[in-house]
């Protein structure tokens, strides 16, 4: 059941046009084509019989060495066994290529392209027919490929052979010659690019060398580094020398402080007890006062003499003390003087030492600063000629490898080739045959090929139709189970009662059961049965279907809405008078007022007997229908062709459900999707296809049978229906 929902697109999920069917092409023109086809190749096959001619083969074969020795290198894998029936088919291939044909062309002697080729024939054409009449296949689990040529003629067709494989190799051996000829001239010219760079470099090593003065590049060889090394050393010792010296200055200066403090006292009286000149004195004064105390004894003391003695025994005695003292002031000054000496001689030395130390160690480091300085500049210089020598030795390495690298490619260029001719063509003796089969092979296409292509051409622009495939294609649903025939005694309208177990019954009964599932679920009771064009059998599938449902509910009413060509009450065998519909909803009776019970049926019927169906009774129509939807609890509506009757969308309105009925092999395609937009656009809350086989099907116009072909189709539709205006106007 196809559910219809506002959308851009009327029908999103459908196409605007079928699709081919090939199954559905091969069973309905299949044994057609077989008796048309063998009828044309009848007609064909004595003209083939008049241009039979015979027939003669050459062949030649090529061998391919699957593994071919390395000369020198083996940069490149020599065998080719893993992909050895690629390489075989590749080279059959490049075997007809147009430079290879043109060159076998333009070595065939004027007789012999005479004998294989038309007269005056340009070199384009003239490749074409050889790639025709050339057949080059590898020989299977065979290291050879096979070389056939066929003509009508003996003449011509060996040396053409022979001609094509020469040229063929030639190629193959320009192309080992210069397959490596990029990449020779590559390296010829990073060789001089290299030569001049190695040049450069040594002229570097050589002004390098000349300014360090070394012409080994390393750090054994850099004599200022090593005088660095003991300056170094030196420097060491002359700072340990500096510490000693200013330790022994600041020593020296303390000894110097501390001796002046200490007082010379003990040495002076030292050296006093040691002068000599005091101890005579002392011993001369002692023996000459001792004489002259001899001399005054006696005397009393205010003699003269004795005042005399006295006095000059007291000028002894002041000349010794004033000699102790002179002797003790001289040795004073002079050990004095010997200490200051002895203490300044001694600061002298040690500022002396400690001046010579600073001076030796500053000589030094400045020594040292600058070998340093000359070391890094040579140490420099020694990382620059490493780096240049190691440069240069690669450059000189890799350019020996160029030169090995450059005469390989030279030698492996003129190695023997991959593939040989195993066996030319020769002249043929005797025909092997006719070109009959060929012919009678072409013939027999020829003939089943326009047959089949004609009625392929038929089938595909015939918009009918066909399968319930295309009405999935055209609404993007699938329909109901489709209708077929029913047998010939039975009448269609009679088929539940008089042969309830065919397909179309069980089909009826399917819809009728979809239709009451429709009713349970969403509470439809107003069900349009309508058609997309005349003769789909719309009435005797709304009168089954209602005879069906009565089988599910207590009360079906079947309305007879086709008033252009009311078929319902006929089919069913009523009669009335008047129009019971008409009069019912004109005279605002009571809706069961013109309804007749059919009991063969089981069903309630509404028939229509004329085509009086005027606005009055139209604005009535829902009116009648909502009524009834409360006493029935179904409602078929019998109505015509949606395309053909305005009011069948009036009804379709009204409807719940609307079952749109296609006829197999004459409903057109585009019509099914004009009917089903019309269906969507009217918001019909459900669509139920049908496609029926059953009824009568009409005969197929050009006009039909062209609708898939905008152009056609439209113009015809145009003319058509200019036709029916003026038909309609002279009424």
């Amino acid at each position: 059941m196809l559910t219809c929902q506002p959308d851009p697109a009327p029908l999103p999920l459908g196409r605007s046009g079928k699709s081919l069917d090939i199954i559905g092409f091969a069973t309905r023109y299949g044994l057609l084509a077989l008796v048309l086809g063998a009828f044309v190749f009848c007609l064909l096959a004595p003209v083939v019989l008049m241009l039979s001619r015979p027939n003669y083969d050459v062949q030649a074969a090529l061998k391919i060495d699957p593994v071919v020795p390395s000369l020198i290198t083996k940069s490149e894998d020599p065998s080719i066994i893993n992909y050895f029936h690629d390489y075989a088919r590749t080279q059959a291939q490049r075997m007809k290529e147009f430079q290879v044909l043109a060159g076998t062309i333009g070595r065939l002697s004027p007789e012999e392209r005479a004998a294989v080729l038309p007269e005056g024939l340009a070199v384009e054409k003239a490749v074409a027919i050889l790639e025709a009449m050339i057949r080059i296949t590898p020989v299977h689990r065979t290291h050879l490929i096979e070389l056939t040529v066929s003509g009508p003629k003996p003449e011509g067709l060996a040396p053409l052979l022979n001609h094509l494989m020469a040229v063929f190799l030639e190629k193959i051996r320009r192309e080992a010659e210069m397959k490596d000829h990029e990449r020779i001239t590559y390296l010829e010219e990073k060789r001089q690019m290299l030569a001049e760079a190695i040049d450069g470099m040594e002229t570097q090593l050589q002004t390098l060398a000349e300014t360090i003065h070394t012409a080994s590049f390393s750090e054994d060889f850099n004599v200022l580094q090593q005088r660095s090394q003991q300056l170094q050393k030196l420097a060491v010792e002359a700072f340990g020398d500096r510490v000693v010296a200013e330790k022994a200055y600041r020593q020296s200066q303390l000894k110097a402080e501390r001796s002046k403090a200490l007082s010379l006292d003990p040495m002076v009286d030292e050296v006093v007890m040691k002068d000599q000149s005091i101890d005579f004195t002392s011993s001369w004064t002692y023996q000459q006062l001792q004489q002259l105390r001899g001399s005054i004894d006696g005397i009393t003391p205010q003699n003269p003499d004795r005042i005399r003695v006295e006095q000059r025994m007291q000028a002894m005695r002041d000349y010794e003390k004033q000699l102790r003292r002179e002797v003790r002031d001289t040795a004073e000054k002079i050990l004095h003087g010997k200490r200051e000496y002895e203490l300044e001689q001694e600061l002298i030395e040690a500022r002396k030492r400690l001046k010579a130390a600073q001076a030796a160690e500053a000589d030094i480091l400045a020594a040292l600063a600058d070998s340093q300085q000359q070391a890094g500049r040579i140490s420099k210089g020694l990382i620059e000629g490493e780096a240049l020598r190691q440069q240069l030795d690669h450059s000189r390495e890799l350019l020996f490898r160029i030169d090995t690298r450059i005469h390989e490619l030279m030698a492996e260029s003129k190695a023997p080739l991959r593939i040989s001719i195993e066996s030319p063509a020769r002249q043929p003796i005797a025909p092997v045959g006719s070109n009959t089969k060929k012919l009678l092979i072409l013939c027999l296409a020829a003939a089943f090929g326009s047959v089949g292509g004609g009625l392929l051409a038929y089938d595909f622009l015939d918009n009918r139709i066909r399968s319930p495939r295309h009405i999935q294609q055209a609404l993007g649903h699938p329909p109901t189970w489709p209708l077929s025939k029913a047998p010939e005694e039975i009448p269609f309208h009679r088929l539940l009662a008089m042969a309830p177990d065919t397909q179309p019954a069980k089909a009826i009964r399917s819809l009728a059961i979809r239709l009451n599932r429709e009713r349970e679920r969403s509470g439809a009771r107003v069900f349009l049965f309508t058609g997309v064009d005349p003769g789909t059998g719309c009435s005797g599938i709304t009168l089954n279907c209602a005879r069906a449902l009565s089988e599910l509910v207590p009360k079906v009413l079947v309305v007879e809405g086709n008033w252009n060509h009311p078929q319902l009450s006929r089919i069913a065998g009523q009669s009335r008078p008047v129009d019971a519909l008409t009069s019912l909803l004109v005279e605002m009776a009571p809706y069961k007022g013109g309804i007749v019970h059919d009991p063969e049926y089981g069903v309630d019927l509404l028939p229509i007997h004329n085509d009086c169906f005027d606005k009055a009774a139209r604005n009535q129509l829902h009116t009648f229908i909502r009524q009834a939807r409360d006493h029935y609890d179904a409602i078929c509506i019998d109505a015509a062709p949606i395309l053909r009757c305005d009011l069948t969308e009036y009804l379709a309105v009204q409807a719940d459900v609307v079952a749109l009925i296609s006829q197999g092999d004459s409903t057109l395609f585009r019509d099914l999707r004009r009917a089903a937009e019309i269906l969507v656009r009217l918001d019909v809350p459900a669509i139920a296809p049908v496609l029926n086989w059953g009824a009568t099907k009409q005969h197929a116009r050009i006009g039909r049978l062209l609708a898939n072909l905008p152009g056609i189709g439209k113009r015809l539709s145009m003319r058509r229906q200019i036709v029916t205006d003026r038909k309609k106007n002279h009424a």
